[in-house]
């Protein structure tokens, strides 16, 4: 199963756009996050995606994070110890069909 995407609503401030997007998980994580493309946030194919916030805090006690560099969503396990980095989960089934609401910031029309 793939991640599903609906957009919520859609705005711009000055040359940036942004997007409200409801993001439907699955149960098939892979290592290193799911890849999220500009097109799947509104962005169109050939959009840039600058950030994507996680609203609305963590998912079945999970945490969120936006990797920049590989346009990955990723999920963290907050049972790590006290002074650790929080360790990267390895199976999701937790997450499968559960909704996360993101504000997405880029540039492109979709």
């Amino acid at each position: 199963m793939a991640l599903g995407y609906s957009i919520v609503d859609r705005g711009a401030a000055g040359d940036l756009f942004f997007r409200v997007v409801d993001i439907t998980m699955d149960n098939s994580y892979p290592s290193g996050g799911w890849a999220v493309t500009p097109l799947a946030l509104g962005f169109g194919s050939n959009g840039v995606i600058f950030g994507v916030i996680p609203l609305g805090g963590a998912k079945a006690g999970r945490l969120l994070e936006w990797d920049q560099v590989n346009l990955k969503l990723m999920v963290r396990d907050a049972s790590g110890a006290a002074n650790a980095a929080t360790p990267e989960i390895t199976t999701v089934t937790q997450m499968n069909n559960q909704v996360l609401r993101v504000l997405a910031i880029g540039k492109g029309q979709g």
